[in-house]
């Protein structure tokens, strides 16, 4: 997008997931087994309402993380992790980058037969963005033209820059160009919907699997709002049904990460992600697997504190880079993670975003102190920040989530940033994911372990959301200077490389002024069995996709 943040829908939390996906697969490859006698899968992350599906209606979604499996939109993410034509078989985009013109692929139908048409995502994106349905993600279409004068109320949804010039001719205006925006069009928040569906079953719509159609290669079965169980079953209707081998995947989230572990070890389940904790038993297995994901977990800082003196301390440079100069990233990754988490070398994940040249932009960006360990250097920033301030000591809460790995991670900074900066106090305070997700979202914390992570696969994401107009920028931190960066880097569509150059000076003047501290990278490691085939890995967006998946003796 362009100006927003595409978080990833989730509390923000430092979060070492344990997540159970109990999978049932049935009929794959040339000697498929019958969907009588079907075979397992279990994928495991701590359970929470990050994961747990609360409704199947899009537009009033939390999150997509399950959805890349039920929706399919314009394009998709292919095998090699490419834009590749999924319901638009093919799109251009006019010399000034502010108009798209997609083509719908005829033939193409919901799961009850209805015919998806350009038409279906004009209602579909209206639907979103209409005040009444009070979408979570309206910001996901900023740039489309007049899409937050309708959010806004300000204009009807028939003035979105979105219309149907035949069944098949989808055209959307822009308010300028989005440099990214067919990696945002793989997206399940614009999917299409079927009208006739949503009009039938109205404020039910989407509470059960009876009351939605599906565009994507699976239709969901035996599945309620918050359930913890339900099954994938193959769509006969998909307009690419032929490359989906699974007959019936079924599911379910498991809560404790040792019972999923303790079910795959007696041969009971096929796929098993494991904790951090978990990892260092199976270094040399054969079975274990690896895969980054776009995930980065931060140290924010409230410059917005209602209370005087921590908003003029959090808002001093020099007593942030003291704070996150006592921070030993090597220290968390290696013995707090265990080896599953990557060391940042600047605001930006690894493995997301590449310039023509192939080049990762975590390897480029200057993370400079922000990722820094140097205990001398934080006691000089630290008593030229008191000195300013006309203070001798400083006390402030640090707010995490419930989780074992976020409590250790908090006694680590609250350690060594006590033993390095004297007058310092760090009061711990752990909480609940939803209650810390909301007191971040209104601004009722001191310090807060939480993080963010990316839907596209695009480097603004993670630059966004500290604009100083972002509701996501929940450390307040503002700064003209970045903010025409960010700006100008989202509407250069027509010169790559000097987007890439803004992009790049954003996030070192983000890391220079310390706005927030970068911790680690997630790090997905997970055993498989050598028969189970085919899941995509995705680092951003719907992180597991099971179209190609397949499984044999």
């Amino acid at each position: 997008m362009r100006h927003f943040s595409l978080y990833r829908h989730k509390p923000v939390t430092v979060v070492v997931t344990a997540m159970a996906l109990l999978v049932t697969l049935a009929g794959c490859g040339s000697k498929s087994s019958s969907a009588d006698s079907p075979q397992k899968l279990v994928r495991t992350t701590n359970i929470s309402a990050n994961f747990v599906i609360s409704t199947l209606d899009i537009s009033k979604s939390r999150g997509f993380d399950q959805a890349g499996n039920m929706f399919d939109s314009l394009f998709y993410l292919n095998k090699q992790h490419q834009v590749a034509p999924a319901l638009a078989t093919k799109s251009t985009v006019s010399k000034d980058g502010k108009t798209y013109t997609f083509k719908i692929r005829q033939g193409a139908t919901f799961s009850n037969g209805d015919p998806i048409t350009a038409q279906s995502f004009v209602y579909s994106w209206q639907r979103s963005l209409k005040p009444s349905t009070k979408s979570l993600h309206p910001y996901l279409f900023k740039g489309i033209k007049n899409a937050m004068a309708i959010n806004a109320g300000k204009l009807p949804v028939s003035k979105l820059g979105a219309k149907a010039t035949d069944d098949h001719t989808l055209v959307v205006t822009l308010d300028h160009p989005i440099a990214y925006f067919n990696k945002l069009m793989t997206y399940q928040a614009f999917s299409p919907q079927d009208k006739k569906i949503v009009d039938k079953y109205g404020k039910d719509y989407g509470t059960t699997p009876e009351k939605v159609v599906f565009s994507g290669p699976y239709n969901m079965t035996n599945w309620k709002p918050q359930g913890t169980t339900w099954s994938f079953v193959k769509n006969n209707k998909y307009w690419d049904k032929d490359q989906v081998k699974m007959h019936r995947i079924n599911m379910f989230f498991e809560a404790d990460a040792q019972t999923s572990l303790n079910l795959y070890q007696a041969k009971k389940l096929d796929f098993t992600i494991l904790t951090s904790d978990q990892y260092q038993n199976f270094k040399n297995s054969k079975q274990l697997y690896a895969g980054p994901y776009s995930y980065m977990n931060y140290l924010i800082y409230n410059q917005a504190s209602t209370d005087a003196q921590l908003k003029k301390a959090f808002s001093n440079v020099n007593i942030r880079k003291a704070i996150s100069l006592t921070i030993n990233r090597k220290q968390i990754v290696t013995d707090l993670l265990h080896g599953s988490g990557l060391e940042p070398t600047g605001v930006v994940t690894r493995y997301l975003g590449y310039n023509a040249k192939n080049q990762d932009f975590a390897k480029l960006q200057d993370g400079g102190q922000s990722v820094k360990y140097d205990t001398k250097l934080a006691k000089s920033y630290w008593k030229k920040g008191l000195a300013q301030l006309s203070i001798n000591s400083l006390k402030f809460t640090l707010m995490t989530s419930t989780g074992d790995t976020s409590s250790k991670l908090a006694e680590l900074i609250k350690a060594n940033a006590e033993k390095n900066l004297p007058g310092l106090t760090i009061k711990l305070q752990n909480v609940p994911d939803q209650i810390a997700y909301q007191r971040a979202t209104e601004g009722q914390f001191d310090a807060y372990l939480g993080g963010r992570g990316a839907d596209i696969a695009d480097p603004i994401e993670f630059l966004q959301p500290v604009l100083s107009n972002n509701p996501q920028n929940y450390g307040r931190w503002k700064n003209k200077t970045y903010d025409k960066l960010i700006d100008d880097s989202t509407t250069d569509n027509l010169s790559a490389t000097g987007r890439w150059q803004k992009l790049l000076q954003a996030e070192k003047l983000l890391s220079d002024q310390q706005a927030l501290t970068p911790l680690y990278q997630n790090y997905n490691y997970y055993l498989k069995r050598s028969t189970l085939h085919g899941i995509t890995h995705n680092t951003t967006g719907a992180q597991w996709n099971y179209k190609y998946m397949y499984v044999t003796k």
